[in-house]
């Protein structure tokens, strides 16, 4: 029979991954990539720098863990909001709110996301998890897409896959702006988006229903 402490050590590692993995990206948002050291992680995760290359070998290491970790959890909790929503164009409308939601809300901290892709324009160890993160991305807004557009709510005017990536760029451009300008703010990106999702439902002459 295992000890107790046998069967506390891997709780305890994980929670010690999740406390490093918290702290790199409070740490990343504030002072972005470039400024931030692994010193600066260890002292905000309350922990020695041998502790931190322990469980990560470099900063890039825990960059890159830190956000597939934060957006495998956020595409969780879109995924159950997307399904719990009653309506298509509620439940893209839910995906807009998590995007964009007020101060203290589960929003993505599009302040890492920024450092990350300009990281991912560059090197293929962060494409990758980009493209991985995106491929899911995409099918779960193409399927609530082509279901709105089956059931004759939306009126798409181009492939549900296509409409889907149009979408995806722009809350990624939205959130973006919402970065480098005071003339988008959360609120803003909200509403653009909205009036996008709007848009898909009116029946109007360029637009064509596109079935299954």
């Amino acid at each position: 029979m295992e000890s107790n402490a046998t069967q506390s050590r891997v709780p305890i590692e994980d929670i010690r991954r999740v406390e490093l993995i918290t702290a790199t990206l409070r740490v990343i948002s504030a002072q972005g990539f470039e400024r931030t050291t692994v010193r600066d992680i260890a002292r905000a995760a309350d922990a020695s720098v041998g502790s931190v290359n322990y469980y990560y070998r470099s900063k890039d290491d825990l960059l890159r863990a830190a956000v597939a970790e934060t957006d495998a959890r956020f595409r969780s909790q879109v995924r159950q909001a997307v399904a719990e929503a009653s309506d298509y164009p509620s439940k893209l409308a839910r995906v807009v709110d998590l995007c964009f939601g007020d101060d203290g809300d589960d929003a993505p901290d599009w302040a890492v996301f920024v450092d990350f892709w300009y990281r991912a324009s560059r090197q293929e160890s962060y494409r990758t998890i980009f493209e991985e993160a995106h491929e899911e991305w995409i099918d779960l807004l193409s399927q609530v897409l082509a279901n709105g557009a089956a059931s004759g709510v939306f009126f798409l005017s181009a492939d549900p896959r296509d409409e889907a990536i149009a979408f995806a760029a722009m809350i990624d451009g939205l959130a973006l702006y919402t970065r480098v300008t005071t003339r988008v703010d959360t609120e803003t990106a909200r509403r653009i988006a909205k009036e996008h999702i709007d848009s898909l439902c009116r029946k109007s002459a360029p637009r064509r229903r596109v079935k299954r």
